[in-house]
């Protein structure tokens, strides 16, 4: 027998060629009874190689490769809890020691960390190098020998022989892993070539020599290895010496600050009792009583209160400084987060379901998501960090893989293609996949006969999926009772400030390693400063939990589908489906946000419960209890809750079986797993009455989750948002377009489709102007909006907010901003090209030539920004069109006119109509409209449409693309900034499309 002692995966990052799973499931079948991974510097890989090694029944070897500063790499492997320890802590050292990318450790750091770990030298060394680190592993120090078949293994075998009996250590064979199977070498080939930046052409001896580095089996083994059969003994003889195994991993959350005499599990009780008299000031109601003593057991039988009690401490801190936060998800199903104001939805009155969150059955660590300011989220991060102390608190990375477009680039690169050639295949590829046919390779112009363009598409298809790098997840925390880097390897992050653990969240999940999920949301930053302007501005006190409920100047306005900037329901989507579902009150709003999801499109619930909303359906219930969970979704399962409470009402499932159906209706196997849960469904339904065909029309609903169907809850929470941001826009246009401009980049519309929303609803808005512009845009009297200095574009901010700041009384011509300000050239006539010097000057031009009169505007220099000429020039103002061009390359959007106005008289001869034009235009009827791309989305569920929105001076057109009218004009959409489209107009309701049937850049810029 043999164990495979030296293995790389894809995480080893371009030196191997196999994902964890495969090196795993291929030593099985080959029937070796244990395998090591030891992927360099790192345990990236680990927990998936340990849920595959579980699954095969396959010991696994925890293991890593050891980059050393002062000798040859060296592979160890924990014996046991504390040598796992060690590693981890010896991986973080290599790791934090050096900027991110760089690992290495001089080897008596490694020496010192010896305890409970065994190693192995993968190939020989000059002794001088070794000699120290063998004398650290008494008894647990071996020299490998590997035979790949190449013409130097006789004399790397001899070198190795010689190192061994100089330490008085024994050889142990091994076969140097990067690939699981003989056919993974050409990519292995490919990975070589990129982490070279060259091709495999000219990659030479940089490139194995063969196929000989892959998994074999104990026969094969045997074979190669004949004449020493004791070197592959000694590979079993490590294996059984090493017991390590992440089942063993003993993790505890932070318990901290606890006041003197209480328990986690008491202070969580009390902080709960102290919320549940805020938010029901009226008294507790019976039913939230009994809801609050099931959570609480819950949480202190699954050892969760540390979790509970952290994420209390963390939304305080946030609100203490004034920053808006609040959480989302299935954290909203429970009353224990309600009551500690970690959410704002009460779910007992909505009828959550909390076992969507947490159940005993499951024993999950629970999911709470909270949405910070996106602007200050990182003063939270910051803060956990100081809180817990960087050796136990770290962000949870993320892999970013290589995807379609970049792994056929780079597999194309490295195999000698043009770019040309490249950038052709990876067109073909994002339409028709990897397996594409001759034709449609000779119609993109490449040949199919050539080897290396299919070569190309077989590589980057086995590619696909491979860690490219390391990045930080969008806000996973790891806090921990013992020392992080006991537990799990810590690495620096490439943002300052900021360390990463190397396991990403499927990892941490899988192994009941709890995460704070502190993510950023623009929004919240929006409302907040908003907020802010209504205070200053209007003298009116507001918060999120103050702002008017149920307004029914907000409903109608969405009825009207005017929602440019409103959180969740901006997109072309959402205002298209506003007037048809009427929403009156909040729930309705809840129902719109979880409606336009591919889950409830794919399922086809929403045309059913459109019809039954406005009276043109009846929606039957075959029981009464069916419809207490379905009345309020008019008989339709929108929401993931609902199809759990099905699952146990009329299927007979329980709680933490119906949670199962969940997830596996959310699980990138859902198809496989879904099966077994369909034959117990219906014949659990059968059995209690109901008829089959319904339990089967019902589970296919439920499949439409398999394509992101939202929580009730995490809808209501967004939704809470929604509406208050509604009610900003409504009643506050003014602030809430400043506020939104303040918090780009954001949202779904750039700044100038913002600004000519805000004009639409009477807004007046003041260009970019040094006499009167701050860093941000601000109210001025009558609440006019005035654009900030932020809005022009290659201004830095240093250099902006210090022309607001040395403003004083004011400036009196551009010499007198030149000398306050002493910014540089450059940022000054970006300024001017922004008619942001206009008044001081005249015009732009005149501004623009004033620039190049001014003297040296070197920072020290004496004369600094003083003019040299005393001559004046009279230069006559740039047109209305140069003006408008000008503002769109400086600002983004233009005040004195939409560049559709210059474009009218060449639309008029097409015979466009204007987007308020469709108003007159009959259904039915052929129609051209034109205007400036705002948005475009080709979603998946749209089977091949593309959506367009076309922005001109008097409103937003919307234009259906279908699926042949897309490929035709594939260039001109996504390539053109103005766009002219003919089609059918299609009415309903108030909802207007085009239906194109050709669509064309349009011809002619401004100017």
């Amino acid at each position: 027998m043999y164990a495979e002692l030296v293995c790389r995966s894809n995480f080893s990052f371009l030196r191997g060629a196999s994902h964890p799973e495969e090196l795993v499931a291929t030593a099985a079948r080959l029937g070796l009874p244990a395998l090591a991974l030891t992927d360099g510097d790192g345990l990236y890989g680990v927990v998936k190689a340990h849920l595959a090694a579980r699954e095969h029944g396959l010991k696994l070897l925890l293991g890593t490769e050891l980059t050393l500063t002062d000798g040859p790499p060296v592979v160890v492997y924990a014996m046991n809890a504390g040598g796992y320890a060690n590693m981890c802590r010896l991986v973080s050292a290599s790791r934090m020691a050096h900027p991110k990318g760089q690992t290495g450790l001089p080897w008596r750091e490694v020496a010192e960390r010896a305890e409970g770990l065994l190693a192995l030298l993968p190939h020989p060394a000059p002794l001088e190098q070794v000699a120290g680190l063998a004398e650290a592993f008494p008894g647990r120090f071996h020299v490998g020998l590997c035979r790949t078949l190449s013409a130097g293994d006789g004399p790397r075998e001899a070198k190795a022989e010689a190192l061994a009996r100089a330490l008085g250590v024994p050889l142990c064979a091994h076969n140097d892993v990067h690939v699981h199977h003989r056919r993974r070498q050409p990519l292995q080939d490919v990975l070589t070539a990129i982490r070279h930046k060259t091709t495999v052409d000219k990659a030479g001896t940089r490139l194995m020599p063969n196929a000989e580095r892959t998994l074999k089996s104990p026969h094969e083994m045997a074979r190669l290895f004949h004449d020493r059969p004791e070197a592959l003994e000694r590979t079993l003889e490590i294996a059984g010496r090493c017991h390590a195994t992440l089942e063993d991993l003993r993790y505890h959350f932070s318990e901290e600050d606890l006041p003197p005499g209480l328990t986690a599990m008491g202070h969580l009780r009390g902080l709960t009792e102290e919320g549940l008299t805020v938010r029901y000031p009226s008294g507790v109601p019976p039913e939230v009583r009994k809801q609050v003593e099931h959570e609480l057991k819950l949480i202190e039988a699954l050892d969760f209160p540390g979790y509970f009690l952290a994420l209390w401490d963390i939304v305080r801190f946030a609100r203490s400084r004034g920053i808006l936060c609040q959480g989302r998800g299935s954290a909203a199903n429970s009353v224990v987060c309600y009551a500690l104001q970690l959410t704002a939805i009460d779910p007992v009155r909505m009828g959550l379901l909390f076992e969507r969150f947490l159940s005993m059955e499951r024993k999950e660590p629970p999911d709470i998501d909270v949405d910070f300011e996106h602007e200050r989220r990182e003063e939270v991060l910051q803060y956990v960090y100081e809180k817990h102390g960087r050796h136990r608190a770290g962000m949870v990375c993320e892999f970013i893989c290589y995807r379609g477009r970049l792994a056929l680039r780079e597999v194309g690169k490295s195999l000698g293609l043009s770019l040309d050639q490249v950038d052709r295949l990876s067109k073909v590829a994002a339409a028709s996949g990897f397996d594409v046919t001759p034709e449609v390779l000779v119609e993109a112009g490449l040949s199919a006969f050539d080897r290396r363009v299919r070569q190309t598409l077989t590589l980057a298809k086995e590619m696909e999926g491979f860690p490219r790098h390391v990045s930080i997840h969008v806000g996973g925390f790891v806090i921990t009772r013992e020392p992080l880097v006991d537990l799990i390897p810590v690495e620096n992050a490439a943002m300052k400030g900021r360390t990463v653990i190397q396991w990403e969240k499927d990892d941490t999940n899988a192994l009941g390693v709890l995460k704070v999920d502190l993510l950023a949301l623009g929004m919240l930053t929006a409302v907040s400063k908003c907020l802010a302007f209504i205070r200053e501005h209007f003298g009116r006190e507001l918060s999120l939990a103050t702002i008017p409920a149920e307004d029914p100047q907000v409903y109608d306005m969405l009825c009207e589908a005017d929602t440019v900037g409103v959180f969740q329901i901006e997109s072309r989507a959402q205002m298209n489906m506003l007037p048809r579902l009427k929403p009156r009150t909040f729930y309705d709003l809840v129902i719109e946000i979880a409606l336009i999801r591919p889950g409830p499109i794919v399922g086809n619930m929403v045309h059913p419960y459109l019809r039954r909303r406005n009276g043109e359906e009846v929606p039957t219930y075959p029981t009464d209890e069916v419809r207490a969970i379905l009345e309020k979704t008019l008989g339709v399962p929108l929401f993931q809750e609902q199809a759990m409470k099905l699952a146990m009402v009329a299927a007979g499932f329980t709680a933490g079986e119906a949670d199962g159906l969940r997830r596996a209706l959310g699980h990138k196997r859902a198809e496989q797993l879904l099966e077994p849960y369909r034959l117990r469904f219906v014949a659990g339904g059968v059995k209690r009455g109901y008829p089959s065909p319904y339990m089967e029309e019902l589970f296919e609903q439920f499949r439409g989750f398999a394509h992101y169907g939202f929580p009730e809850s995490h809808s209501a929470s967004f939704a809470l948002i929604a509406y208050a941001s509604s009610w900003l826009k409504c009643h506050y246009p003014q602030a809430f377009t400043a506020a939104l401009l303040n918090s780009q980049p954001m949202g779904f519309y750039a700044p100038h489709t913002l600004v000519a929303d805000a004009r639409r609803h009477g807004v007046e808005v003041r260009p970019v102007d040094v006499r009167h512009s701050g860093w941000d845009c601000t109210l001025e009297e009558g609440g006019a909006l005035r654009l900030g200095l932020r809005m022009v574009r290659g201004l830095g901010e240093a250099a902006g907010r210090r022309v607001a700041a040395s403003r004083g009384e004011g400036y009196t011509c551009l010499a007198d901003v030149a000398r306050r300000t002493r910014i540089p050239r450059h940022e000054l006539t970006r300024l001017a090209l922004a008619g942001a010097l206009a008044s001081l000057c005249g015009s732009r031009r005149q501004a623009l030539w004033e620039i190049q009169a001014l003297g040296p505007l070197d920072a020290d220099d004496l004369f600094f920004g003083m003019p040299m000429d005393g001559t004046q020039v009279a230069l006559p103002p740039m047109s209305v069109a140069e003006r408008v061009s000008a503002d769109y390359e400086t600002v983004g959007l233009s005040l004195e006119k939409h560049p559709l106005e210059l474009l009218r008289p060449a639309l008029r001869k097409r015979g466009a109509v204007s987007a308020e034009g469709l108003q007159r235009v009959s259904a039915g009827r052929r129609v051209a409209v034109g205007g400036m791309l705002i948005c475009r989305q080709r979603p998946p569920t749209a089977k091949g449409m593309c959506f367009l929105s076309l922005e001109d001076e008097t409103g937003i057109a919307n234009l259906v693309v279908p699926p042949d009218v897309y490929e035709r004009s594939r260039r001109d959409i996504h390539g053109a900034l103005f766009l002219v489209g003919e089609g059918i107009l299609e009415r309903s309701g108030k909802v207007l499309n085009v239906k194109t049937q050709w669509i064309h850049a349009l011809e002619g810029a401004v100017g």
